[in-house]
């Protein structure tokens, strides 16, 4: 059993001065047969996938073939079409130190560069095999197998 307590992330302000919520995050380790890459991502329990990347992470796939396509439905943009690309995944603490394998995650990267976001995104298909302590400061997370 491997448990990591990570602190949440401040997000900042809104334009009108709000505090805007802190963001609770992982650390991954995602490795392909050529790169590996690692940093924080967003804990988003909307997202049914498994990462949803930035440019970043994008990079490491460079040289891969998608294992199939699939359209993700946005509830701004309707639908978006995305590669899904499978690669080994990780969960670290925040120094590194302590890595712990998950096996492999499945990677939906949008056909459309508009659809990038900054940050990456973590979703169910990664987050309903962990468990996960949410209690506004930090999270909990336990990879109790």
């Amino acid at each position: 059993m491997k448990k990591f307590k990570i602190k949440y992330e401040p997000d900042g302000f809104d334009e009108e001065g709000n505090k805007i919520p802190d963001i609770p995050i992982i650390y991954l380790v995602l490795e392909t047969r050529r790169a590996r890459g690692k940093g924080p991502a967003v804990i988003d329990t909307g997202f049914d996938g498994g990462v949803y990347p930035n440019y970043k992470v994008i990079q490491l796939l460079n040289g891969l073939k998608p294992v199939k396509t699939k359209r993700l439905e946005h509830p701004l943009y309707g639908y978006i079409l995305c590669e899904i690309y499978r690669v080994r995944a990780s969960i670290a603490d925040p120094t590194y130190e302590k890595i712990v394998p998950i096996g492999e995650v499945n990677i939906y990267t949008p056909t459309e560069p508009e659809y990038i976001n900054e940050e990456v995104l973590v979703g169910r298909e990664i987050l309903n095999n962990l468990e996960i302590i949410l209690n506004g400061k930090w999270a909990e997370i336990c990879l109790c197998s």
